[in-house]
């Protein structure tokens, strides 16, 4: 997988939709304008597994989900899919005996993984209220960072609004702040460093 970094970090909007008719392949993903699109046949993919197949295909190419838009699917299903998606969170309605409540849990994987686990049956607006506290329970280290980056936005005028999301994302893909940080510093310094370079006057010969 590609080294996620500020300066290779590319991120797209991934729409979904069903198929219209049977497909010869369970989902299709292409690019479609500045993101992608999949379309799914949901007789052979679950909604949450054809989100899952095109997040792994997309980050095997070095590119990230900034949000997942559902088309022509319910609103409450979709207000919750875009708003789990900004936290990279995949969504994951399940019928088992453990999940009694909606709850964020992260896999084994490193970095870890995170899902968002809603019993089905489940109000999904109410689903919708408890992701933020579910999410920091689970992350919280990554959610105050994420609320400092928020806080930050507002305290610049939005005038950095687009390096600041690039380094949540980062925080959310790693889960290492601290790291992210470092790495930052370490860019930043080096564009001086180069600027500096080039304005330096050429010695007489």
């Amino acid at each position: 997988m590609t080294t996620l970094s500020l300066q290779n970090l590319i991120t797209v909007p991934l729409h979904l939709r069903r198929a219209d008719t049977r497909q010869t392949t369970p989902l299709q993903l292409r690019r479609d304008g500045d993101g992608f699109t999949v379309v799914y046949d949901p007789d052979r993919s679950s909604l949450g597994t054809a989100v899952l197949l095109a997040r792994a295909l997309l980050s095997s190419e070095g590119i990230s989900v900034s949000e997942v838009i559902l088309e022509g699917h319910e609103p409450d299903l979709t207000a919750l899919y875009r708003a789990a998606s900004k936290l990279l969170l995949n969504v994951e309605i399940t019928s088992g005996p453990r999940i009694t409540e909606p709850v964020v849990k992260l896999d084994s994987d490193e970095p870890p993984r995170a899902t968002y686990f809603i019993p089905e049956g489940w109000d999904l607006p109410d689903a919708l209220d408890r992701l933020p506290a579910a999410f920091a329970t689970a992350r919280p280290e990554v959610a105050r960072n994420l609320q400092w980056i928020e806080e930050a936005k507002n305290d610049t005028g939005g005038k950095i609004n687009q390096a600041l999301d690039v380094v949540a994302v980062l925080i959310l893909e790693t889960g290492d702040p601290s790291g992210v940080y470092d790495q930052m510093l370490r860019l930043l310094a080096q564009v001086r460093a180069e600027r500096e370079t080039d304005t330096v006057p050429a010695k007489a010969a």
